[in-house]
């Protein structure tokens, strides 16, 4: 039987309006897609990235399940010969690219994916053994990218467990990647490791990472605020100067116009020297592509 609750909230929470699903074809987005089988006002995107033999059959899953179910669907299909350099962040380009590319064509007004609790644990485990600093562990429920309204319905309510324990009871056909148990990518070894520890544990991490969350949403309203007026003063160096959130600061102002440099601790703590140094005129370089530039102590981006 299917979720009732979860499928009246979601309801609810869409309110007619259009929709965009991300469909991969694995157990989770078919799940999404199951429960969302009779909602009238719905696209579905799916990317075949063609690196597995087996990615036809990924395809076809998606394909027959929108044919019998009359849904709109639109693909992807990429050449295998782009696989060359990390693949994970490529592939997520690409996707992100094309969900932009179908959710103006039928003008959607809310992006859908089916990212859930092992997924949010994951992605945070990745980002505290990386000592990357964040305002949020793991994957927000909502957000925005590329003007996109993202919305993850399933992220604080199933494990990957229950998901496929709702497959088999709802007889839900789906693909499997067996790329996902090789640890050939960071995030795969993590996931395997996860395998082999109780759900009472994951659980607890669960738990830790959501409290950890809700502490930093509260530092979070106090830099919104910092930053503003920081803002307002032009950037000026010496703003940071006994600023007891500076490391905060700065992370948000690479963040906001540098989103892809990644940021460590360390990083951070370099870059608050560089600024407060006693050089008015100088520039510090942030990654190979982008340059934070100060002068006359103000904050230049370039």
């Amino acid at each position: 039987m299917e979720d009732n609750n979860l499928l009246n909230n979601l309801l609810v929470s869409l309110n007619n309006k259009k929709v965009l699903v991300g469909v991969s074809g694995g157990p989770d987005s078919m799940f999404l897609l199951f429960l969302l089988r009779n909602y009238k006002n719905i696209v579905v995107a799916h990317v075949n990235y063609n690196k597995r033999e087996d990615s036809t059959n990924d395809e076809n899953i998606v394909r027959e399940f929108c044919k019998k179910h009359k849904i709109q669907l639109e693909v992807l299909s990429l050449k295998n010969t782009y696989i060359k350099g990390n693949f994970q962040e490529i592939a997520r380009n690409e996707r992100y690219e094309f969900y932009k590319e179908i959710y103006n064509k039928y003008s959607c007004e809310i992006l859908l994916l089916a990212h859930h609790k092992d997924d949010f644990l994951e992605t945070a485990i990745m980002q505290f053994e990386s000592k990357r600093y964040s305002f949020h562990y793991g994957i927000k429920e909502t957000n925005r990218l590329l003007n996109m309204n993202i919305y993850r319905p399933l992220i604080h309510i199933y494990w990957k467990d229950e998901i496929l324990e709702l497959c088999k009871q709802n007889k839900i056909n789906y693909a499997v990647d067996y790329t996902n148990a090789m640890d050939i990518y960071t995030r795969n070894r993590i996931r395997n490791s996860l395998k082999k520890i109780s759900l009472v544990e994951k659980e607890n991490l669960y738990k830790n990472y959501i409290s950890k969350n809700n502490e930093l949403s509260e530092t979070e309203n106090i830099v919104n605020k910092k930053f503003n007026e920081w803002k307002d003063k032009n950037f000026e160096v010496n703003f940071l100067k006994d600023e007891k959130f500076y490391k905060e600061l700065i992370y948000k102002l690479i963040n906001a116009n540098y989103e892809k440099v990644l940021l460590s601790s360390k990083k951070i703590e370099n870059i608050y020297q560089f600024l407060i140094s006693q050089n008015r005129t100088s520039k510090y370089k942030l990654d190979n592509q982008h340059f934070l530039v100060k002068r006359k102590n103000l904050i230049i981006f370039n």
